[in-house]
């Protein structure tokens, strides 16, 4: 097996939401990188439907590893947020986003890791514009390499007896 010096970069993290593509982009590294994999998570669950609980752990047991958890260290949830900063979302985006995912991100990350993010075959205009507004970050698009659309990611975990949280059916 190949050490993480080979690949010529530093640590392989791979961001989970606790969504479907995330889950399976996991999966892929961990197929493919095995134990240099970290799969992080940037800790929203109290803000988040309580079947997120539920969908995490079974995701967690199906990857065979234990998902960091990191968390903004400003606020607790995402109504702390708004309160405190008194902006929800404008041109810039959601502040809840920047504050209790982007934040923690860019203070765990390190130069030199190699970014695994939950975007699929299906999302070229996404995964370009994430390019170009991060342009310091080196990535691996697998589940676009590997040719998964987001049903394909559906029909993944479906097939591993993984209910998608209960928010999918809502809509979101």
């Amino acid at each position: 097996m190949k050490k993480i010096e080979d690949y010529g970069f530093g640590r392989v993290v791979s961001w989970f939401s606790c969504g479907a593509a995330s889950a399976c982009a996991a999966k892929l590294a961990i197929q493919k990188y095995g134990t240099m994999v970290t799969v992080v998570y940037c800790d929203t669950m109290k803000t988040e439907h309580p079947d997120t609980a539920r969908f995490f752990g079974e995701v967690e047991k199906w990857l065979g590893v234990k998902i960091e958890k990191i968390k903004s260290e400003k606020f607790e949830d995402v109504d702390e947020v708004f309160e405190k900063t008194r902006y929800m979302s404008g041109i810039k985006g959601a502040r809840c986003t920047t504050e209790m995912k982007k934040v923690p991100r860019f203070e765990f990350q390190n130069y030199d890791d190699l970014h695994i993010f939950g975007l699929c075959a299906d999302e070229e205009k996404r995964i370009r514009l994430f390019e170009n507004n991060n342009p310091e970050l080196l990535l691996d698009w697998n589940l676009r390499e590997a040719g998964f659309k987001k049903d394909d990611c559906y029909q993944l975990l479906r097939q591993e007896g993984i209910k998608l949280p209960l928010m999918y059916s809502l809509g979101f």
